[in-house]
């Protein structure tokens, strides 16, 4: 659960306060429920899973010093978010993979609190692999009192106990400061252009019941988007997003590593093709050639001579 600012605590339940429609669902109850989804999630299955369902899922491979820009449409206008490894492995990998694969797209920010938080995270993926991924949970990181108190537009995924988060996340605001204490609540990233626009999200609604008049999750998720648009219609959604993976390099300076390799790529290939086609353009002197135009550079200079000695005959002659 998430904290409220004057510690009158509703929570961010993600069991009981879904309501009787959906239940959260933990990774081992989704793997039981769908062996397709196990083979994906874990053992050694996980290596003939294609190369986006091991990266997406595991995620471990990704060095500390990963980065993430996260860029977003939002109907209040654009944000962008950068995410760090180095703050929350496991956070890091989770909420760049679910951006990457599009699952917060169109979804709404259903929790607003002036002054508290912004919460989002409920999507309306039709896709089952993606929707299990979302719904499974994740370890805790380590806790980073180096990082806190939690300022204004620094993110941390909600929960409700020890290893709980999944999907849900909340963007801080500027009386957050007391969050941070949770096992679940250890920033992953932070809002770094647009905050504006997070702040201007449409917060007339107020929490979820009873410490507002904002929508239930149990809704959200067994509804879907109708929920939201017909009964909470002014409240803010995602647009879709963009990420942009980065590295950390030695020197401080920040480097796409796709970028970097596939300039690296087509640098290299097109040095072999110069050589080729400088190879191809040699000219090419064979030794039949040269004695060839020898004898005829010899024959010339023979030619000339012997014109010059007719020529100096007929002086004479006259």
């Amino acid at each position: 659960m998430v904290a409220m600012a004057d510690n009158d605590d509703p929570g961010v339940d993600l069991h009981g306060g879904f309501g009787d429609d959906t239940e959260q669902l933990d990774g081992e109850d989704i793997m039981e429920d769908d062996p397709e989804v196990k083979e994906i999630m874990m053992g050694d299955e996980v290596d003939d899973a294609s190369d986006e369902q091991r990266s997406n899922i595991r995620g471990s491979a990704a060095k500390n010093d990963e980065e993430a820009i996260i860029q977003c449409g939002t109907s209040a206008g654009p944000i962008a978010m950068r995410f760090y490894r180095s703050w929350s492995p496991h956070g890091y990998d989770r909420a760049t993979a679910l951006f990457e694969r599009g699952y917060f797209d169109h979804s709404h920010f259903f929790r607003v609190v002036e002054h508290f938080l912004v919460q989002f995270g409920i999507g309306y993926t039709q896709d089952k692999e993606l929707k299990a991924f979302s719904q499974s949970t994740i370890p805790d990181d380590p806790k980073r009192p180096d990082l806190l108190p939690f300022k204004e537009g620094m993110m941390s995924f909600a929960g409700s106990g020890k290893n709980s988060r999944s999907s849900q996340m909340f963007i801080a605001y500027d009386g957050a400061g007391n969050l941070g204490q949770s096992p679940w609540e250890t920033p992953f990233g932070h809002v770094t252009s647009g905050l504006e626009n997070v702040k201007n999200f449409y917060k007339e609604y107020g929490d979820m019941p009873p410490w507002g008049k904002g929508p239930e999750q149990g809704p959200i998720h067994s509804r879907g988007a109708s929920y939201i648009e017909s009964e909470f219609p002014l409240l803010d959604k995602f647009e879709t997003c963009s990420v942009q993976r980065i590295n950390q390099s030695g020197s401080g300076e920040v480097k796409d590593a796709n970028v970097v390799k596939n300039v690296a790529a087509e640098i290299k290939k097109a040095n072999v093709v110069n050589k080729a086609e400088t190879k191809d353009e040699a000219p090419s002197f064979p030794f039949t050639t040269l004695l060839i135009l020898s004898s005829i550079v010899v024959s010339v200079l023979l030619g000339l001579g012997y014109v010059r000695k007719k020529r100096k005959k007929f002086n004479k002659t006259t």
